[in-house]
């Protein structure tokens, strides 16, 4: 098997096991892998591709306890906002969109990390619910990653977390549904150029990574997986940076 699928379906597989354990976390840790691997714009459509999938199946687990008037006002903002995510990720060269996709990860983590020390409150009304999804939209559009957003949305409300983890995932199911459409649209090359075997290979590494999550998720606290989720995110955001810098002319 070429080398570069199995990275694929490697980082694939992190990704999955970090949605089932945190509640998110799919394109943040297996983004910047995929496109560094990939192009960078198929690379985040294969992260919503998937990212749709996991967060899928977290739902049908956690249905009952979404709040639908808080889902319904976010969503709204995240349909508008993946517009001008998906011109931007169409409108740069490889180089520069990668660079924006390394520091728009960086970015989001270090402003989530901070954020949930600094004790300071927002109100949870339409406003701050249409923005954050506005946000996370532009970010899944064009960098697969629009969780952070949404977590940081969540602490500066003091967002029940339960509610908030069940809540998050419809959200990404329809946020990146509507990045991959947008996307489509916009650049009809959009979709990841793999063969048939290595699109199966996906789909069972993704159910694989779902499975183990689920055991994992048992097996330790939820805090050491959100530091696993972070340093891998940080590691492959880096590294996304890192290659986009070095091929500008």
């Amino acid at each position: 098997m070429d080398p570069v699928v199995v990275l694929i379906l490697f980082a694939v597989f992190l990704g999955a096991v970090s949605q089932r354990v945190s509640g998110m976390g799919f394109g943040l840790v297996s983004g910047p892998f995929l496109v560094l691997l990939l192009d960078p714009f198929s690379g985040v459509v294969l992260v919503n591709i998937c990212g749709i999938v996991a967060s899928g199946t977290v739902f049908v687990r956690t249905w009952r306890e979404v709040e639908w008037s808080s889902f319904w006002k976010l969503s709204l903002g995240t349909v508008v906002g993946t517009v001008p995510g998906a011109l931007l990720a169409a409108a740069l060269p490889a180089p520069p969109l990668q660079i924006l996709i390394g520091l728009l990860i960086i970015v989001s983590l270090i402003s989530s990390m901070i954020i949930g020390r600094i004790g300071k409150t927002m109100p949870a009304n339409f406003g701050t619910k249409f923005t954050t999804g506005f946000l996370s939209g532009t970010m899944s559009a064009a960098a697969g990653t629009g969780g952070p957003a949404v977590s940081a949305y969540a602490v500066l409300t003091k967002w029940e977390q339960r509610a908030f983890a069940a809540t998050l995932q419809p959200f990404l199911v329809l946020g990146t549904t509507a990045a991959v459409i947008v996307k489509a649209v916009f650049d009809h090359s959009a979709w990841p150029q793999l063969a048939a075997p290595s699109w199966i290979g996906i789909a069972a590494v993704l159910v694989a990574g779902l499975v183990s999550g689920d055991w994992l998720a048992k097996k330790i606290e939820s805090s050491t997986a959100r530091i696993a989720m972070i340093i891998l995110a940080l590691g492959g955001g880096t590294a996304t940076l890192i290659k986009g810098l070095s091929h500008l002319n």
